[in-house]
């Protein structure tokens, strides 16, 4: 399986860097897609999701025997705005309950990249030629776009402002394909102050759960970072807690556990919060729960996130 290349934090003055290209920032599921005798789409977990997206069908609007594209799995709104919360309702949908919301709700998937086509491997290859190739072999339709972009970084930023979508990927036009690493090369620069956090435990203070504690990973350890206790539905949390429950812990997963209240569960659970700035001790000020990432991993929750921007 192939590992995607990820993007570092950046700030909005990145968004006037001459020899880029700038895209939307959607908020979907990564995934590769892999065509042979069939679509398979893998997400970032290295798991098979094909069986999610049904409506995915779209093997003959691809001129290549075999190819691998880099996308990303969205559902829009009825503004024609990527939504996640649509999106992830699906994936924890039972598979006829699935079903329904396919038809109501279809994903499509945006196309960014191609990794290789009939044999030939790209990865070496500068964006802009494996841009070029991308869209030679892409006939787009409901279910399959292409990623639209520009050069003009700052126009596309206010716009995304204004709809509401999560930020901008600037992308140096001279970059090679670095699987599995997160490169400078890519920069993606986000509307709202978010990170992807490591679910390392929850208390009981108040209901049955209360928080969420959360930390970071660094250098190999994982940093506690704080709790997170709104942005949450009852439904949710109960659900949610016996997921937890499943894989409590005795000791704390993380090198620093300052707070005695905690249920520690092992640290395999990632979860994307909102945040008002960062407290000199590392800690989040006015996190917000926004939703569980299950496509992504807990080693790339890492501390970063905060020194670089966030």
């Amino acid at each position: 399986m192939r590992r995607p290349m990820l993007a570092r934090p950046g700030r909005p003055e990145d968004l006037n860097r001459p020899g880029y290209l700038y895209e939307p920032k959607l908020d979907g599921t990564r995934a590769m897609c892999y065509k042979d005798s069939r679509l398979i789409f893998v997400n970032r977990r290295e798991r098979d999701i094909t069986e999610r997206y049904p409506e995915l069908d779209f093997i003959m609007d691809i001129k290549a025997g075999r190819c691998v594209l880099d996308g990303e799995i969205v559902v829009f709104d009825n503004k024609g705005n990527p939504d996640f919360r649509l999106l992830q309702k699906r994936e924890q949908s039972s598979p006829s309950a699935r079903k329904l919301l396919s038809a109501r709700h279809p994903a499509t998937y945006v196309a960014f990249d191609v990794l290789m086509r009939d044999g030939l491997e790209l990865v070496s290859a500068p964006l802009i030629e494996r841009r070029r190739q991308l869209q030679s072999m892409i006939t787009e339709g409901k279910a399959l776009r292409t990623i639209v972009s520009s050069t003009d970084g700052v126009k596309l930023w206010e716009l995304a402002k204004r709809r509401g979508i999560e930020g901008v990927m600037a992308k140096r036009i001279d970059s090679v394909y670095e699987e599995g690493r997160r490169s400078p090369s890519w920069i993606k620069v986000k509307t709202t102050r978010t990170l992807d956090c490591i679910i390392v435990g929850y208390t009981s203070e108040l209901r049955p759960l209360s928080s969420l504690a959360l930390g970071l990973a660094d250098a190999g350890s994982i940093i506690f970072v704080g709790k997170v206790g709104t942005g949450f539905t009852d439904a949710f949390m109960e659900s949610l807690k016996e997921r937890l429950d499943a894989i409590r812990v005795a000791e704390a997963p993380v090198v620093n556990p300052t707070d005695q209240l905690v249920t520690w569960t092992h640290p395999e659970m990632v979860c994307e919060v909102e945040y008002l700035e960062v407290t000199p001790q590392l800690h989040l000020r006015a996190p917000s729960f926004k939703r569980l990432r299950d496509d992504k991993l807990p080693e790339d929750c890492t501390i970063d996130q905060i020194r670089d921007g966030g």
